[in-house]
């Protein structure tokens, strides 16, 4: 396999059906194009190493192919590691404490889990390579509920069954969705590493792209990830995600509905729920309808208008039903607020609210400098990190070597970007996203 290379993948947001789905209503998931992972395969400059590099979390940590001995050569051992790799359901007892002497130095560390994935999923896909550097850069901030983690485990387990020659699609002109399976449930076992209990949603959104519909096995208590309903034709929907850096705890958030609905008002919020997951159904349908308005005629542009307005109508009543359990907070009704007040479009918290992220889907009549006014207060009176986006677009891709040594002033810059510890957004973007740069992304 032919260094260097690149592999991406989204971050994600919930459009509809926060909390409700944890009483087994529907919700709707979608991924953040320009908010994505990039991960760098190249040579380690020590050989004989492995190299992981992620300076967003100031991480740098080098492993000797030796350390990998035992458990590759010694027979018992390679035997417990060849179970693992065809277990992607749970994570391998046997293998987790095979890994303990590598992750012995990391164990109080705050990149422990960040570790444990890497190593996990390295020995079970490519644990023969060797001299290779992983490099990570996010342009997603970490731990604002937008999926960062699985963004990192999908672009990992991509690069690493490309280097185990797990990927099926030889040319590299298509990922097929063989290869794209492949990918979700090793990433999923990435999420396990860092989550303990992941949904799969989250991996499944970084992987695919675009928008699916999940739902809660009401007998099982999980989500089944075999009956996600991808909309693969997702409308590209422009939007302002907005970071407010105000911390919350999803575990409280949870708790303090699960309170309002098994003890104190379960009569009303029966009904409340009933509508988030009435939302959800409905809003997929609406975006289904909008990627089939082909054409620029008087009529199609009319039905897409309307159907473009009950989709923002649908998003205000989705943010009014979440305040009224509860998981709003006045740092995101002032989000809300400035964006009525401007008529940017609607706005909804996303994720578990409390603090957290907020997503505004835009207006089609607004103007860049309407949106830029928008942003500005949100930055300089409230410092919010705001993110000018679609909803949906790409999941995973891969760009081979061949493609990255056709222009080697490109690769230096990518090389660049990934030395360089403050790259900023930009900078990133300007090189590498996926539909907005040059770059020729298999997708």
């Amino acid at each position: 396999m032919s260094l260097p290379f690149l592999t991406s993948a989204p971050g994600k947001v919930i459009i509809f059906g926060e909390h409700s789905a944890v009483y087994n209503k529907p919700a709707v998931a979608a991924s953040v194009s320009a908010l994505r992972t990039y991960l760098l395969i190249s040579e380690s400059s020590t050989p004989d190493t492995i190299e992981l590099d992620f300076p967003d979390i100031s991480f740098n940590h080098k492993w000797s192919v030796n350390e990998f001995d035992a458990i590759t050569k010694d027979q018992t051992n390679s035997q417990k590691l060849a179970k693992a790799q065809h277990a992607t359901d749970e994570l391998s007892q046997d293998l987790v404490s095979l890994l303990e002497p590598l992750l012995a130095k990391l164990s109080k560390s705050f990149h422990y889990h960040a570790a444990f994935c890497f190593l996990y999923m390295f020995v079970c896909l490519c644990p023969h390579r060797k001299s290779i550097k992983f490099s990570l850069k996010s342009t997603l901030p970490i731990g604002a509920g937008l999926g960062s983690s699985a963004s990192i485990s999908v672009s990992l387990a991509l690069a690493m069954a490309y280097l185990g020659g797990l990927i099926e699609s030889n040319d590299l002109k298509k990922l097929s969705e063989g290869d794209k399976h492949t990918v979700n449930r090793w990433a999923f076992i990435g999420e396990k590493c860092i989550h303990g209990t992941p949904s799969g949603i989250d991996n499944a959104v970084a992987t695919y792209g675009n928008a699916l519909l999940f739902e809660k096995d009401s007998h099982k208590g999980t989500i089944d990830t075999n009956n996600f309903k991808f909309l693969d034709d997702f409308p590209a929907i422009p939007m302002i995600l907005t970071y407010t850096r105000i911390p919350r705890s999803t575990k409280d958030l949870v708790t303090n509905v699960r309170v309002l609905v098994t003890e104190k008002f379960p009569e009303v919020m029966k009904p409340i729920l009933d509508a988030m997951g009435e939302c959800a159904l409905q809003g997929l349908d609406i975006m289904t309808q909008l990627s089939q308005c082909a054409g620029t005629d008087e009529e199609t542009t009319e039905t897409s208008n309307e159907l473009y307005e009950r989709l923002l109508e649908l998003i205000r009543i989705n943010h009014g039903l979440l305040v009224a359990i509860g998981v709003s907070h006045p740092g995101l009704e002032i989000i809300k607020n400035l964006s009525d007040d401007l008529r940017i479009g609607s706005t909804k918290l996303t994720g578990a609210g409390g603090g957290g992220c907020s997503l505004t889907l835009l207006r089609r009549d607004i103007t860049q400098e309407q949106i830029d006014i928008f942003k500005k207060k949100l930055q300089t009176d409230f410092s919010y990190e705001t993110f000018e986006t679609d909803l949906g677009g790409t999941g995973c891709c891969l760009l081979s070597a061949e493609e990255l040594n056709k222009d080697l002033k490109t690769k230096e810059q990518i090389f660049q970007l990934f030395e360089n510890e403050h790259t900023t957004k930009q900078e990133i973007d300007e090189i590498l996203l996926p539909g907005s740069a040059k770059l020729p992304w298999t997708s």
